[in-house]
């Protein structure tokens, strides 16, 4: 099968996956950072921006799912081996966190867009799609540093054991 909630092209999900969401969201919302403060910037790239925040939660949603289907795995396979209990620190958590403010970033960008693009159709202020930036920069930086803490930790359950296995050889 090409896609299954646990595997992609026969590797884990989650290693794929998350690098998309790793890489997306971080770089909308700094894109966002970049250009909302320009009226012609915000109508040339809010809604490619919006786009990028929408598939960068999309991804984080997926590495969460496929975070939860890996660490049943591990855990039936450390079980299996007689390996003890699997321990996955503050991971499973922060990865939840920064799934969450993943996808209030996305709505925050589309509301960005849509703010700026419709907002004399409905009569706003000139300064709503201005305001509305401001707004959305917050949930921008919750996303992009929960997804380093959550990235962090990913990283050191997989890699902090390198130096071991290259040693003992």
């Amino acid at each position: 099968m090409f896609l299954a909630l646990d595997t992609l092209f026969g590797l884990p999900a989650h290693a794929l996956v998350v690098h998309v969401a790793v890489v997306l969201v971080p770089l909308s919302a700094v894109a966002m950072a970049g250009v909302g403060w320009r009226p012609g910037w915000r109508r040339s790239y809010a809604l490619p921006i919006a786009v990028l925040a929408i598939v960068g939660a999309s991804a984080a949603l997926l590495a969460a799912q496929s975070g939860e289907t890996l660490e049943h795995s591990v855990r039936t396979a450390a079980e299996t081996a007689g390996a003890g209990r699997v321990r996955f620190g503050e991971h499973p958590e922060q990865g939840d966190t920064a799934r969450f403010f993943a996808v209030v970033f996305a709505l925050a960008a589309v509301a960005w867009w849509g703010v700026d693009r419709w907002h004399r159709r409905f009569n706003l202020p000139a300064w709503a799609p201005l305001a509305v930036y401001g707004v959305a920069l917050l949930p921008a930086v919750a996303a992009v540093v929960s997804m380093v803490v959550a990235g962090h930790s990913g990283a050191t359950l997989v890699w902090k054991d390198v130096g071991t296995f290259a040693a003992s050889r």
